[in-house]
């Protein structure tokens, strides 16, 4: 233990021992009990008339002290002991030095007195928050700065007020204008004020009285027309709505759209209406009570024993106060908030402290503000406040604002789309659920504001007002897309050849597949003019200076991507890029779900029954309540979350993983790091521009999910651009055929589509793909497949049949000119019918393959690999490098 600074007495205080029911007297007893473990804290916060006695300092002392010293009080009766920090300045100035941890204060020579620091905030505020934190769950004497001083009104100020928090106005920095919660005073963010002005913010919030009556459709009109007159002088305005600021917050926007800078909700009150509180707010204000004009003066109390039972006489003159504070704060703190409140209090009644110099009381006047909180809050929201809010703010405002997120973009409210967004949802938030409610608003919101400028945080154990130090709220706005917008991923220029390493793991994924159906290579050989085993008479990119795009058919659920990107890397040196559906790619996918799938309303039948808001609610809550019940976490429920989070984690996890080739056709995230890119017309473009090698299948998820009788069948659209694309960039396109996946399996029918009307989620929507594919808009519906029994044969196809792949002679379209329809069609045709032409040399050629029996095959091929033969890469930047998991194959039907 570090020794006490010199010069300073030590008390020994004698406390009283309070009943178990003096201390339920006080409603703020029993919210402590509500904390699961309230731990003590080391340190404990003591006011000014109770600091210990210091001596009188020697003579040549500097005037004043720094900081007020450490003491340590030991609880007579109770045995516990406890240090206590002051905050009371002290007649003479120390200087400071650390021992473990804690600040002592030593006599030090003087010193020449620090300039002063430009202060942050205004006056008020800097005296408000003066050598405080600004937190209301330990320093409730806010609640008294907020009553006195900082809510002071004036009659010509109009229904809303607004105050500059920040200590000067700048035109230079964005406004930050803090909308509270149902307070509307702003006492759950002063913890976050100075941050946000240290953070270059001009920080403003607004206020009303406790008797102000203005309806929320009002209030909204007054913050639109504050935040016009500020954009009108060239200001760029933020809306930081909390609770029912979020709802409120939420409405401006609607209504202001990209005139905003940036909107950031923290648990937003559009849930409001699917709680239980609409029913228990009315309870609760129906609870008779003394207004504070009613009761006796706070007195001076001579005891602790004193105090309690003035508690008792107060709580039961003002019930409201006392249950309606202890409901609130249950629900609003989260339990490490509980815990600190009962750690404040428990520790003070410890140390019994007293006041110093024979005040009259002996009782800690800390401690009175404490227990006097209950009556500040019931003072800044008293019971017919509170009915008006919940009636006129929070119902009237919930049905507002949702039934106008449920409106299509552009119905209503000047058909604004959204700023950039942020929102923070607690995942411990008892009065809402807000963690549920984010998800519930985030397609409405990504709808306008757009996925990417949409950012929707978590904040792990937190209740619903966050805003204590866990949090740094202005790091949190600066690091979303309001100030950083997500880079988009660039699928084609961020791609990176494998490294041999790479390539090695992807081998080895993808060797248990070809090991069973062994594929088979043919290309054309141009100088012979026959095929020839191998990709050499696949062209090169590289090498001829322009694009080369391989244009087959899909084989049945592109279980020939696998084999085929391996061997163009290890024999071509490069992997052709693949244009792909975007159920390939996590992040495109999880966009295209946000702003497709909305979550139902359960309301319907509610609201056509006209039960009153307040039954409305409860009901809703009481089915959130049973669906929770049956499919565990309600919060987690909703078929979107899950897949949402297991898409995004695919995503990062295959940017740093070894995933194998073999599940690049799956959702994964693989995809994309073996070359393959969301089909768009603008990704389709920059390939042809950068001369890469492109693989298309025209037909896309249609031909890779055929149904029975629909085998090795081309599902080519009748109108496609590829090739005027392909011709404005002189590309060579490279017509192939591949068999064998489908033989391997018996094929059943096809899901049904969606009934007229109603689309796939996962469908592309819009135009715009036809200088790819028409084809490639629709989404994959997989037919049932079960396995072909017997195996293969060399005549007769079966489990473990042989995969075949065969590029034919390519199509040179340098000559063809982009702008010739007819010449185009032309060419579109013939390269259609050389694919099936390829296909049905494959089908005709494979039964003069001896090895395509299964059972012969793995039997020559086991025999093979007994004496390994490791595959060398025969081009590109890998080229000589070695790879050790492919395996050798049997040969084939002779050509």
């Amino acid at each position: 233990p570090c020794p006490p600074p010199p010069h300073t007495h030590i008390p020994h205080p004698h406390l009283p021992r309070p009943t178990a029911s003096a201390m339920a007297a006080f409603s703020i007893s029993a919210v402590s009990s509500l904390a699961p473990s309230a731990q003590f804290p080391t340190f404990v916060a003591a006011s000014a008339a109770s600091q210990p006695k210091v001596d009188k300092a020697p003579a040549g002392t500097p005037p004043r002290l720094l900081a007020a010293a450490v003491t340590a009080a030991v609880a007579g009766r109770a045995g516990t002991s406890a240090v206590r920090k002051s905050r009371q300045r002290l007649p003479a100035r120390h200087g400071q030095r650390h021992c473990r941890g804690r600040l002592l204060q030593q006599f030090a020579s003087p010193v020449e007195a620090p300039a002063e620091a430009t202060p942050l905030l205004s006056d008020a505020w800097e005296k408000a928050l003066d050598e405080r934190q600004g937190s209301v769950w330990t320093e409730p004497e806010l609640f008294a700065e907020f009553l006195e001083s900082l809510n002071a009104t004036a009659e010509d100020e109009g229904p809303v007020r607004f105050e500059m928090v920040s200590a000067a106005s700048d035109s230079e920095r964005d406004v930050l204008l803090y909308v509270p919660g149902i307070d509307f005073a702003g006492a759950f963010a002063a913890q976050q004020f100075r941050g946000l002005a240290a953070a270059g913010f001009e920080l403003w919030r607004c206020y009303v009285g406790a008797d102000d009556r203005t309806p929320f459709s009002r209030m909204v009109d007054v913050l639109e027309a504050w935040v016009r007159s500020q954009t009108a002088a060239g200001r760029k305005v933020i809306l930081l709505g909390e609770s029912f600021g979020g709802l409120l917050s939420l409405a401006v926007a609607l209504k202001l759209g990209k005139d905003l800078k940036g909107l950031v909700l923290i648990n937003p009150a559009t849930s409001f209406g699917r709680t239980i509180w609409p029913l228990l707010g009315r309870a609760l204000t129906a609870i008779p009570t003394a207004g504070p004009d009613e009761l006796p003066p706070w007195g001076q109390h001579s005891d602790l024993s004193e105090l309690i039972q003035d508690l008792n006489s107060r709580a039961v003159q003002a019930p409201y106060a006392y249950l309606g504070s202890t409901a609130l704060t249950a629900a609003v703190a989260d339990g490490r908030q509980l815990s600190r409140i009962a750690s404040r209090i428990g520790t003070q009644i410890l140390n019994g402290d007293t006041r110093a110099n024979g005040a009259s009381s002996s009782v800690d006047p800390f401690l009175e503000t404490f227990l006097r909180y209950p009556e500040n809050l019931a003072q800044l929201l008293p019971p017919e406040t509170v009915r008006f809010r919940i009636r006129y703010w929070l119902r009237d405002g919930c049905e507002l604002v949702n039934s106008e997120l449920r409106r299509r973009r552009g119905a209503t409210f000047a058909g604004s789309a959204l700023p950039p967004t942020l929102l923070l949802a607690s995942d411990s938030d008892l009065l809402l659920d807000s963690a549920r409610e984010a998800e519930r608003l985030r397609p409405y919101l990504a709808e306008r504001s757009g996925e990417k400028l949409l950012k929707v945080v978590e904040l792990k154990e937190s209740g619903h007002a966050p805003l204590d130090e866990r949090v740094d709220l202005a790091e949190q706005v600066k690091d979303s897309p309001i100030y950083a917008p997500p880079k988009r991923k660039d699928y084609v220029g961020d791609y990176q050849p494998p490294s041999l390493e790479t390539l090695e793991e992807g081998s080895k994924n993808i060797e248990p597949i070809a090991a069973v159906v062994s594929p088979v290579f043919l290309s054309w050989d141009a100088e012979s003019g026959s095929r020839r085993f191998g990709l050499a008479g696949v062209p090169d990119p590289a090498e001829v200076g322009r694009p080369v795009i391989l244009v087959g058919n899909h084989q049945l659920l592109a279980l020939d991507l696998g084999p085929l990107v391996r061997e163009f890397l290890i024999e071509k040196g490069f992997a052709p890029r693949g244009l792909a559906h975007p159920i390939n790619f996590p992040d495109v996918l999880e966009d295209m779900l946000a702003n497709k799938m909305k979550p139902e309303e359960r309301a319907g039948l509610l609201e056509a029954m006209g039960l009153p808001f307040e039954l409305r609610s409860s009901a809703k809550a009481l089915l959130g309540a049973v669906e929770g019940l049956g499919g565990g976490n309600s919060s987690r429920s909703s078929s979107q979350v899950p897949f949402r989070v297991r898409a995004r984690q695919a995503a990062k996890d295959a940017d740093g993983s070894q995933v194998g080739i073999g599940e690049n056709f799956g959702i994964g995230g693989s995809f994309a790091k073996w070359g393959g890119v969301p089909v768009t017309p603008r990704n389709f473009f920059q390939l042809l521009q950068r001369k890469e090698a492109i693989l298309l299948f025209p037909g896309g998820a249609r031909e890779a999910c055929h149904g029975k009788g629909e085998k090795y069948k081309l599902f080519w659209p009748e109108q496609t651009d590829f090739v005027r694309a392909a011709a404005r960039f002189d590309a060579i396109v490279v017509p192939f055929g591949s068999v064998g996946s489908a033989d391997n399996v018996v094929v059943g029918e096809r899901p049904e589509a969606p009934p007229a009307g109603e689309s796939n989620p996962l469908s592309v929507e819009g135009g715009g793909l036809m200088p790819v594919s028409e084809a490639l808009r629709e989404a994959p519906r997989f037919p049932n497949a079960t396995p072909r029994l017997p195996p293969a044969t060399q005549a007769a196809s079966g489990l473990g049949d042989r995969f075949y792949y065969s590029f034919g002679a390519p199509v040179d379209l340098k000559d063809l000119d982009p702008k010739d329809k007819a010449g185009c069609e032309e060419a579109y045709a013939k390269l259609k019918g050389d694919v099936e032409g390829e296909v049905s040399w494959l089908l005709e050629n494979r039964v003069r393959d001896p090895n395509r029996d299964f059972i012969r095959r793995q039997l020559v091929e086991r025999t093979m690999n007994l004496d390994p033969v490791p595959r060398q890469v025969k081009a590109g930047p890998l080229k000589g490098g070695v790879i050790r998991s492919c395996g050798r194959r049997a040969p084939s039907f002779p050509l």
